[in-house]
């Protein structure tokens, strides 16, 4: 499909002059980027008068059957004295219901094609449609992929023999970002930041409009998204570090969008110095994570973890289990392995052979003390599920007939085994 060229505006019927007994616009010159319009009473002349008839493909002009009547026959006469073809006298009702706003909406809506560029002039128009319009911009962008290449208004009583035309795009990339940050504090997704940084100046929200924080944001959602849980920490501590910084010299809206950021990832930053073992910090944070990722929908992501919370939890009291060595690693990936098997049958049916046995036996002590508080068996009544759901994932179902259909309550039931599970552990002095 060929991207066109649009240029949209609305013509109301200006004032009602006693003396004609007709609607008029009073005429004048108009100024846009420093370049003059000739004299005339229509703010949309002027602009493609400055601006060039060839630069756009096609010309809407909204009208009511009124303003239509009053001045379509003036103004595209005016227009296509300038050279201007392929204008579209688009007449819209009166009607300011609800009903009647979507109806004319989807009227002007038949007439811009995806990924069309939009140039739309404000400054006149029956009543409150500019205003409506203006607020289904972001729409537009979003369902039409369109590009917004001006978005004019003719300040008229600013000065009446030189009328400023101001162009207030800039103004509709706040819709942007906002879009930007509600998809990394909802998605963990930085993509779209960093797509809007890089085509907006830095006086707009320019506490995001900033590489260093984007290269943040995206190192963190990337970490979260491929599930790095011993590294999301760190790199929270470190996002909300620069977050601080930056709110130092924020501007009120800027505060306002860093804030929502904060608010949603603090829950998964460390309030202490990481000691590299399988504490209560360490297990708080692995819960933060998997609510996370369970409010974005990250569902395999987030039965990835928990599986993986069960295995840490064997690891507690294994000496020499720390995170951030490779002996602590070899020692996670035997023991935590064993400890989860041993949760997923009854004991009758365990069998383990050569070094998992060794191993077994050695979490066997461990093993009784949680069960003698009921720990063992709340994790065995929901480890064998878990583990399923996680591997219908890992095997991309196809070893199901279809996809569960309760991941989603399964995974929050999931969540809140665990958390009960860290809680009984705090409370028996095991996890400190």
């Amino acid at each position: 499909m060929i991207m066109a060229k649009v240029y949209l505006s609305f013509l109301g019927l200006g004032f009602f002059n006693h003396k004609t007994n007709q609607y008029e616009y009073d005429s004048t010159v108009y100024e846009l980027d420093g370049k003059k319009s000739t004299k005339t009473e229509f703010v949309q002349v002027a602009e493609i008068d400055i601006l060039g008839a060839k630069k756009f493909d096609r010309i809407i002009i909204i009208v009511t059957q009124k303003s239509y009547e009053a001045h379509f026959g003036n103004i595209n006469h005016q227009l296509r004295e300038l050279d201007a073809n392929n204008i579209i006298p688009l007449i819209i009702k009166e009607d300011m219901s609800a009903k009647g706003q979507w109806e004319w909406f989807e009227q002007i809506l038949e007439h811009i094609e995806y990924a069309d560029k939009l140039t739309i002039d404000l400054t006149h128009g029956y009543r409150s449609i500019p205003i409506i319009f203006s607020t289904a911009i972001n729409f537009l962008q979003k369902v039409k992929n369109i590009t917004l290449s001006a978005v004019y208004y003719g300040a008229y009583e600013k000065n009446k023999e030189l009328v400023p035309i101001i162009d207030m795009r800039d103004f509709y990339i706040i819709n942007e970002w906002a879009e930007a940050v509600s998809r990394l504090v909802e998605d963990a997704d930085a993509r779209k930041l960093a797509d809007v940084a890089q085509k907006t100046d830095t006086f707009q929200a320019g506490e995001l409009n900033d590489e260093e924080l984007i290269n943040t944001f995206e190192g963190l959602t990337n970490t979260i998204r491929n599930v790095d849980v011993n590294n999301v920490a760190a790199k929270t501590n470190s996002a909300i570090d620069l977050i601080r910084q930056k709110e130092k010299n924020a501007s009120l809206t800027g505060k306002i969008l860093l804030k929502l950021v904060i608010d949603k990832f603090e829950s998964i930053a460390l309030k202490d110095p990481a000691t590299g073992r399988y504490d209560k910090p360490y297990f708080h944070v692995q819960l933060g994570i998997i609510s996370l990722l369970l409010d974005h929908k990250l569902f395999m992501q987030a039965y990835t973890v928990m599986r993986e919370f069960i295995g840490s939890i064997g690891m507690i009291e294994i000496e020499k289990a720390k995170l951030n060595s490779a002996d602590g690693r070899t020692l996670r990936r035997r023991f935590a392995e064993v400890f989860v098997r041993m949760l997923q049958k009854e004991e009758y049916g365990w069998i383990f052979e050569g070094q998992n046995k060794k191993d077994k036996e050695k979490l066997i002590p461990y093993y009784q003390k949680l069960k003698s508080l009921g720990i063992e068996l709340i994790l065995r009544e929901f480890t064998k599920d878990l583990a399923d759901y996680r591997n219908g994932f890992d095997h991309a179902w196809t070893s199901k007939n279809k996809a569960y259909s309760d991941i989603e309550e399964k995974g929050y039931q999931f969540f809140e085994n665990l958390k009960k599970v860290v809680r009984l552990l705090e409370e028996n002095s095991i996890l400190v």
